[in-house]
């Protein structure tokens, strides 16, 4: 009789791993979201084969440790890979210890972007998630984005029309632009980041009235800010790791290079020395000459910081080799000439 129980037991055992596996991922995804929907670790990863729709009214909820795969561009064309087009809501909310990870189907591609297109910032919410590879985008979209590590793209963030986005807390680093605002009306949030080891840290092609304050601005390669626009921004209170008002001057291209545009004024800025006055936005000991310098030559390999970094990115979850005493998540970044070390903090 208790032979028979156990084969009975060992059955079962057996019946349910079958199950388990048949219901495990991948999950391939290739038809827009017409309703609202989950998607669960036991299906992950989820490979997103071709542009797809998350529709208004319609809600897409990732859960904590799911692997989205993007595939890339199929036409040879750089960067113009798959698109999660979010016209609903996305709520993408991972943790310290299973992080959600957007990442490219084929290792070393780029694909396109989680692109908020007017979409219900009320329901649209990143945080704690690792978006290697491709772009976010807000088009008349104010999502928050929170505790995430966004890198290896063209752009990290991109910022249009009538957007308003909270970007808080993140890590944004060897991308081509970290975070680049394009519109009259780009008026985000952006503070207590830390945008570092980019080819340019900010890009603003234009804005509305934007607040950026608080943020870690420093080693990226070309400039930390440039300033496209012939408006001036103010931009205080951001820790760009030098004390030298003048030496903070020679890495934001703005005014100051090119009479035609305006000027980025810093001031005050997190270890500016006690008792130094402010200083106007005439300020900055910048090269001689430099008032009559063009903008700088923007080529296709500007919108890489280490070559093709993200070539050679790798992430593991594992608990015993990305999670330190301090609770945080590491993220390697090996690129073409040099080696980064992202350090993602899960506040």
């Amino acid at each position: 009789m208790k032979k028979n129980a156990s084969y009975f037991i060992l059955g079962l055992l057996i019946l349910m791993s079958c199950r388990i596996a048949m219901a495990a991922g991948p999950t391939y995804v290739k038809d827009n979201i017409l309703a609202s929907a989950e998607w669960t670790k036991d299906n992950s990863p989820y490979v997103v084969q071709n542009d797809i729709i998350v529709n208004k009214g319609v809600v897409l909820t990732i859960d904590p440790g799911v692997e989205v795969q993007l595939a890339a561009a199929t036409n040879g064309k750089v960067g113009s890979g798959t698109n999660l087009v979010i016209e609903g809501g996305l709520k993408a909310v991972g943790n310290a210890t299973t992080p959600i990870s957007f990442n490219p189907s084929v290792t070393g591609s780029l694909w396109g972007a989680i692109y908020f297109l007017n979409s219900d910032s009320n329901n649209c919410l990143l945080q704690g998630c690792l978006v290697k590879g491709g772009r976010i985008v807000c088009n008349g979209s104010s999502p928050t984005i929170t505790q995430c590590a966004i890198y290896g793209a063209r752009t990290g963030i991109e910022i249009y029309a009538n957007s308003q986005p909270q970007i808080i807390n993140n890590r944004i680093t060897a991308n081509g632009y970290g975070i680049s605002l394009r519109a009259d009306t780009a008026s985000p949030v952006i503070s207590n980041n830390e945008v570092y080891n980019n080819n340019y840290g900010f890009y603003f092609e234009n804005f509305g009235t934007p607040t950026i304050s608080g943020n870690k601005i420093y080693n990226n390669l070309k400039y930390n800010m440039v300033n496209y626009s012939a408006k001036p921004l103010d931009t205080p209170n951001n820790d760009f790791r030098v004390a030298d008002g003048q030496q903070i001057a020679r890495t934001i291209y703005d005014g100051a290079f090119n009479a035609t545009l305006g000027r980025v004024n810093f001031m005050p800025y997190v270890g500016m020395p006690a008792g130094q006055a402010q200083v106007s936005t005439t300020m900055a000991s910048v090269p001689a000459g430099a008032a009559s310098q063009e903008k700088p030559k923007i080529q296709q390999e500007d919108f890489w910081s280490y070559g093709r970094p993200f070539d050679a990115m790798k992430i593991s979850n594992e608990q015993d080799k990305s999670k330190d005493s301090s609770g945080t998540v590491k993220v390697l970044a090996v690129g073409a000439t040099a080696v980064v070390t992202v350090v993602l903090l899960f506040l």
